[in-house]
């Protein structure tokens, strides 16, 4: 078995890995979905998923970890765990769907941060947060997600890690949407 089917596999055996007719947080259908919230559940697995992270982030020097919320947070502590000296922050969105610091966040000027993710499809949530990182100052040296699964171009991130790559993981418009045309009821997961 190779390393990304293993991977694959825990998911699966956690029910953090599903297949059937799924609404994306994009608004996209697809037939794999990834609800890593399952994953987040058992602690000493995620942990596993999380130093291997922490392991291809830390050459790049992080002294921050941000994550966007929900779906970031634990990941991003996780992350955090096992990169001495490393703070963990996240962003929320405020009133108007931008991401921005609460709690007393911040990010200094020039402070090296990595962003973490749960799962990046598009890159939109993570992308979020590294424009406002950007936006303080802070010098995003890295991207990284438990699970990549994007298809097209991601956004221009300095350097982009994952634990597990899963490709060719279709998605589609609704109105482009096969599983719908045959009458596959939609599941929203996340619900």
């Amino acid at each position: 078995m190779s390393p990304n089917n293993a991977w694959l596999q825990e998911l699966a055996e956690v029910g953090a890995y599903l297949e059937g007719h799924f609404l994306l947080t994009t608004g996209r259908h697809s037939n794999q979905f990834f609800l890593l919230a399952r994953l987040t559940e058992h602690p000493r697995r995620l942990d596993r998923w999380a130093e291997h992270l922490a392991r291809l982030i830390e050459p790049y020097r992080p002294v921050t970890i941000a994550g966007p919320a929900v779906g970031g947070i634990i990941p991003a502590y996780a992350v955090g765990r096992h990169i001495d000296g490393a703070r963990v922050i996240f962003a929320e969105k405020s009133g108007d769907g931008a991401m921005i610091w609460k709690r007393g966040f911040r990010v200094s000027p020039g402070e090296r941060v990595a962003v973490i993710e749960d799962a990046v499809t598009t890159g939109h949530s993570a992308h979020q947060v590294v424009q406002l990182v950007r936006q303080h100052g802070g010098d995003v040296v890295a991207v990284g997600a438990l699970v990549d699964r994007h298809a097209g171009p991601l956004p221009d991130w300095p350097a982009f890690q994952s634990v597990l790559r899963v490709e060719n993981v279709p998605s589609w418009l609704p109105e482009e949407c096969p599983l719908c045309r045959v009458g596959i009821p939609l599941t929203r997961p996340k619900n």
